[in-house]
């Protein structure tokens, strides 16, 4: 019984004098486990944004922004000409010049196998075949242009109906006290469009070092809206000749207004001659169908017996 008494305290003190030492490893140990997981924490900090986006912007984008680079070299062409295309419609789909070039020898390709295809499908005379294949390459062609084009106009369009609005706000700010820069700045916080946009831009370049007439310019240049390009060389002007910016702003706000009345009497004295077309080819056979349509049908019965 002594013997087993003595047996289990010289066990406990051996796991006592055991347990003692490695205190110290087991500090070390959970150390480097608590390490161990800030790391995987911080990976995961890293990898989760990125998993975040969506897939067509971390892959599809990626596979077709590689293909239409590789593309782009089959159609050599001048880039500095549709990057100022890219640049007047706010580069809506965030494309490079080479990208767009791809984008556009894709659609030719794409346009050009659909005519084939009907070509060959389609029992049709071969002139025939051969102005099919003609008009979808054309087609191909012109699309990317076509709806670059509808995206300068529509930007212009809100640039357009913006700005004298704009410009009232920088009067009033500018006659309550505030210089030009901090009035540009209260419009590009308070108002919404590409108009604020390209004010916010103009700080922007401002900020990084630019003087102001080369910030209006700059602007003016990417935008290639008359109405604007007169508004900055107003302000250019003024600036030189050291004179009231507030009265050149009111000046300019009462001439965009009145162009934009004119303006909107010029759309809607084209809107007849827009409608004769619909009512020619659309409405006026309807009309005739329902008014003539019971007349004839009478006219037929009645001389059916002769």
């Amino acid at each position: 019984m002594l013997a087993a008494i003595c047996i289990l305290v010289w066990i406990t003190v051996c796991l006592l004098v055991i347990g003692l030492a490695m205190k110290g490893e087991r500090a070390i140990i959970a150390s480097r486990i608590k390490s161990l997981n800030l790391s995987w924490a911080e990976d995961i900090e890293k990898v989760v944004p990125e998993l975040a986006t969506p897939f067509s912007e971390r892959v599809l984008r990626t596979a077709i922004r590689k293909f239409t680079t590789s593309l782009s070299k089959l159609m050599p062409t001048n880039t500095s000409s549709i990057a100022g295309k890219l640049e007047q419609a706010g580069n809506p789909w965030k494309l490079q010049p080479l990208e767009f070039m791809g984008l556009k020898t894709l659609s030719i390709i794409i346009f050009v196998a659909m005519g084939l295809c009907m070509a060959i499908l389609v029992d049709m005379t071969p002139t025939l075949k051969i102005c099919i294949v003609i008009c979808t390459t054309i087609v191909g062609y012109a699309i990317p242009d076509t709806l670059l084009e509808q995206k300068i106009r529509s930007r212009h369009t809100s640039i357009r109906k913006s700005l004298p609005n704009s410009l009232d706000l920088l009067v009033v700010s500018a006659e309550a006290g505030l210089g030009f820069d901090a009035a540009l700045a209260g419009v590009a916080e308070r108002t919404t469009g590409p108009l604020a946009e390209e004010f916010s831009r103009v700080l922007q370049d401002m900020t990084i070092g630019r003087s102001r007439t080369e910030a209006l310019k700059a602007m003016s240049v990417r935008v290639g809206l008359s109405e604007l390009t007169t508004f900055v060389a107003a302000i250019r002007q003024a600036d030189m000749l050291g004179t009231s910016i507030v009265g050149v702003l009111r000046v300019q706000a009462a001439s965009l207004r009145t162009k934009r009345n004119l303006h909107a009497r010029e759309v809607a004295a084209k809107l007849p001659v827009k409608l004769l077309f619909p009512l020619v080819f659309c409405i006026f056979p309807a009309i005739f169908a329902v008014v003539l349509g019971p007349a004839v049908i009478r006219i037929l019965k009645a001389f059916a017996p002769m």
